[in-house]
């Protein structure tokens, strides 16, 4: 096994898989160029894209000359990723959708969260902002704090959430295959990314920067808006650690019943009756036991919050205020541009700073 050392900063290859994305993709390439650790490479994948992407791509490297722009057939973004990967000469790894955009100290604290291990062989992971395709903020990952050995937990929930946001070692990435691109060609792509999380959380320990450094976009047309895929993909991705972990079965029928019941809510919210019309049937059929107790425990909070309301007006207690902050970090605010979270660093940079390194 190849331990890093943090002796001297790291190059940090970015990998942005990019296909018919010329709406989106400078957005992205702003977003990592601005990083304040700059000792990156950046690796533009496109995948077989009829718009203008390549040209965009190409010009945006004569003005960012750590922009590389590869080209390969049509193959879905875990080929897309995996090309990038290969193609990749820094220690780690950090890819990011041609659509979604990235706090510009993203980087530079991730690397620091990694010190915390021996030789800062890790992967490091931060929350994220849900953003519209307008990248006004909507929406926000539930903040996790799993740190060490994530294992077990990211099996019940992909707390994650995304392919925009991990820094992993780039040589534990290819000892785990890279992503599956496998699930594509059986019609069931979505999960290539919680797979390899898992595949590397077996062995290795994550650090979480508990922060929204992610700007994760939610389009309509977008993959993870196909239910039905998306849950093929969760079921074939964890079929085989259920041959693995017998004992872990029970906590991943529950992580597939709440993905599935999540989808069925986004769908409701959506009023997006095709995909309500295909997951009715599903969980009525298959998680009719789950429906009923988990309509049951929603009841009960309902009744309970509503119960300290009456109180707190009983007793003229003023109502509990919401959090705006969680473990030091602003909670974002809907309705509010992502890049209003940008906050001026006054250059000030911290000992992983390539920057500060070289200018010593």
């Amino acid at each position: 096994m190849t331990i890093i050392t943090t002796a001297a900063p790291p190059l940090i290859t970015v990998v942005i898989p990019a296909y018919n994305a010329e709406k989106t993709l400078l957005e992205t390439l702003h977003s990592v160029s601005k990083q304040t650790y700059d000792k990156l490479e950046i690796l533009v994948v496109d995948d077989g894209s009829r718009d203008g992407t390549f040209a965009l791509a190409s010009d945006y490297s004569l003005i960012d000359r750590r922009v590389r722009v590869l080209r390969q057939a049509n193959g879905g973004v875990a080929r897309a990723r995996n090309h990038g990967i290969g193609e990749a000469r820094g220690a780690y790894v950090a890819p990011i959708d041609a659509d979604d955009v990235w706090h510009p100290e993203k980087i530079e604290r991730q690397l620091q969260s990694l010190r915390k291990f021996p030789g800062s062989h890790g992967v490091a992971y931060n929350w994220y902002a849900a953003i519209d395709e307008n990248g006004v903020i909507f929406g926000n990952s539930r903040p996790v704090l799993h740190e060490g050995n994530i294992f077990e937990p990211l099996l019940r929930e992909n707390f994650i959430g995304n392919g925009s946001t991990p820094l992993m070692p780039r040589a534990e990435v290819l000892r785990c295959g890279g992503y599956d691109a496998g699930l594509r060609d059986s019609g069931a792509e979505g999960c290539e990314d919680l797979k390899l999380y898992l595949a590397l959380a077996e062995t290795l320990p994550f650090a979480l920067v508990p922060d929204f450094l992610t700007g994760y976009r939610f389009t309509r047309g977008n993959m993870s808006s196909n239910a039905l895929r998306m849950l093929k993909s969760h079921a074939l991705v964890m079929a085989p650690i259920i041959d693995r972990y017998p004992h872990l079965r029970r906590d991943i029928e529950t992580a597939k019943f709440n993905t599935t019941h999540w989808y069925f809510n986004k769908a409701l919210a959506n009023r997006d009756y095709a995909q309500l019309r295909n997951l009715a049937p599903m969980m009525a059929g298959q998680y009719g036991p789950q429906l009923i107790v988990h309509s049951l425990r929603q009841s009960f909070r309902l009744a309970k919050r509503h119960g300290v309301r009456i109180a707190r007006q009983i007793l003229r207690k003023p109502s509990a205020r919401s959090k705006t902050r969680v473990a030091g970090a602003a909670i974002p605010q809907a309705g509010t541009p992502f890049s209003d979270r940008f906050v001026p660093l006054g250059g000030v940079l911290s000992p992983t700073s390539s920057r500060m390194v070289d200018n010593e």
